[in-house]
């Protein structure tokens, strides 16, 4: 009885034992499971979203293209002039016919040769046909004798966009390194920005995108990718004294100047004739206590000259400089949804009611837009 005993106990050890070693090696066993699955999927991830990239620029790269300014290019030939005579930006074809979209702050010189280069070496020239009186936009014209559909770009949808959500940049990197890409990711959106472009001039800009994808000189003008390779931006401009911080106009933004150039070869645009800065809700306080939005009708210039056109429809309608505009047809006017933004949606010609703050007092005008192209 007591060997029987002894052996049961024996046993039972032997089970214990048994079973904190099993359980030691099994949770060892999983442990290194999990991590080699955790490893393991991490790489893939890593590999899918890289892969996802590298197709996005497959599928973008063939469409966008570098804009050369030559002083003394002979516009009967293609041969590309000295260093010292070009100037770079890049831009992206909209439209089989030869389109191009960019930057205006690339297209200064209205009369200038302008050269396309296509990333496969492929070269045309291009004459100027309009810019956006809102944003810097730009649009160019491919000249040719044969009939050629060239590449496209495909626009995405900027409304959706969400922070964090992973793009890429492409561009002519310091007006040398053509189709050069940058990844990053979108930091903020509805951005207003005092930012400078590729030639140092300020830029007063509305609901721009931030993105950390590096956007050096030279990327003006092109376009910002996301990851199914839609064009969700226009390259923009940097923020001087800053790391990684660029920007890019909506493409949203950008589809009304396509349209206006497919249907009247011009950028048509609804003008109120004004001058603003879009007030932060502190700015609105310290001119009244009662205000926490709205655009300030004022010229940011010591020049003495008026944020209101002569002649336009905010002049003819009565506004008046320091005017601060609430509302338009009761929408109201604020950082997220700014005074230009809500006038794009409208045409020549439409009567708007616009609800004014002048000295302390509310009013209300009437005023009908004016285009871009009156005089």
């Amino acid at each position: 009885m007591e060997n029987s005993s002894k052996s049961v106990a024996i046993f039972l050890g032997l089970a214990f034992v048994s079973g904190l070693i099993g359980g030691f090696v099994g949770d060892r066993l999983f442990s290194a499971n999990f991590k080699i699955t955790s490893g393991k999927f991490i790489e893939e991830h890593a590999y899918i979203e890289d892969s996802k990239i590298i197709q996005a620029i497959d599928k973008v790269g063939s469409a966008v293209v570098s804009i050369l300014t030559a002083d003394t290019l002979d516009p009967m030939s293609l041969q590309i002039p000295t260093k010292d005579d070009v100037y770079g930006g890049t831009g992206f074809v909209v439209d089989a016919s030869g389109l191009v979209l960019t930057n205006k702050h690339v297209v200064l010189d209205k009369k200038a040769n302008y050269k396309i280069v296509f990333s496969d070496g492929s070269e045309y020239l291009a004459e100027f046909l309009s810019e956006d009186p809102f944003d810097d936009v730009a649009v160019l014209k491919i000249k040719t004798d044969k009939k050629i559909d060239f590449p496209v770009v495909t626009l995405g949808d900027s409304e959706n966009l969400k922070i964090g959500q992973r793009v890429v940049a492409i561009g002519n990197a310091l007006s040398m390194y053509e189709n050069t890409v940058t990844s990053g990711i979108i930091s903020a959106k509805g951005r207003d920005v005092e930012a400078y472009n590729d030639y140092g001039a300020i830029q007063n800009m509305s609901g721009l995108l931030q993105t950390d994808a590096a956007i050096n000189l030279g990327n003006s003008g092109g376009p910002l990718v996301n990851l199914n390779g839609d064009v969700i931006g226009m390259n923009v401009a940097v923020q001087e004294m800053a790391n990684n911080i660029g920007f890019a106009i909506p493409i949203n933004d950008l589809k009304s100047v396509i349209a206006s150039i497919k249907k009247d070869g011009d950028i048509i645009r609804p003008v109120l004739g004004v001058n603003f800065i879009m007030l932060t809700k502190a700015q609105a306080m310290d001119l009244d206590k009662s205000l926490n939005h709205g655009a300030l009708l004022v010229l940011k210039s010591s020049d003495g000259r008026s944020a209101i056109q002569k002649g336009g429809a905010a002049d003819k309608a009565g506004l008046k400089d320091m005017d601060v505009i609430l509302s338009v047809d009761s929408i109201p006017v604020t950082l997220e949804n700014p005074l230009h933004k809500i006038i794009k949606n409208y045409n020549p010609g439409d009567t708007l009611a616009i609800q004014v703050w002048r000295n302390g007092k509310l009013a209300e005008f009437k005023l009908t837009l004016r285009s871009n192209k009156d005089k």
